[in-house]
């Protein structure tokens, strides 16, 4: 959760318990820090430019770098995870290439989970691309309950816990060899 979400909905918090404990009304407008942090859509920060397709800001990504687009609709016809590959700059310098995908939110064992294969991949001989997945719709492809989630391949090997480099290195052998 970035700090602006945060810092919203501690502010709503406070205020409407003050408005509670005064009896004043003018502190019940807290609700709408409290609810554009919740919700994690902020209005005045798509006026103010300030808004960031990575933080969760907005809801579609942009369509350029400007931050005054970010909340623009993306009319291309790609998807979302196609999206994120462009922005991400990921190429794809082989066709066998092993595709390892972290299924993930944000989340602080999705972050460790992405850190700890790019880690064990930079170590390994051979062609690999690990990819972030953060798209909600994009995670439930794959059917998965929980996150952070490993795919090699396209397939599932782990759900919902961070593995130990030995794992992942286990699961990424297996792989390359069943190909």
């Amino acid at each position: 959760m970035s700090i602006n979400r945060i810092v919203r909905i501690v502010v709503g918090l406070a205020l409407v318990s003050y408005g509670v404990y005064s009896q004043i009304p003018w502190f019940y407008l807290g609700v709408l820090p409290l609810i554009t942090g919740l919700v994690n859509w902020c209005p005045l920060e798509t006026k103010m430019g300030t808004c960031d397709p990575a933080s969760g800001c907005c809801a579609t990504p942009a369509k350029n770098d400007n931050a005054q687009s970010c909340c623009i609709p993306n009319t291309d016809e790609t998807s979302s995870l196609e999206t994120a590959k462009k922005q991400q700059n990921i190429s794809w310098s082989s066709p066998n290439a092993t595709k390892i995908e972290i299924l993930g939110t944000g989340c602080a064992k999705c972050i460790t989970l992405e850190k700890i294969v790019k880690e064990v991949v930079s170590k390994l001989d051979g062609d690999y691309q690990v990819i972030k997945v953060d798209d909600i719709n994009d995670i439930m492809s794959y059917n998965i309950v929980s996150t952070p989630g490993l795919v090699i391949d396209g397939s599932v090997v782990s759900t919902g816990k961070v593995l130990s480099a030995d794992e992942i290195r286990k699961f990424i052998e297996e792989k390359k060899h069943s190909k």
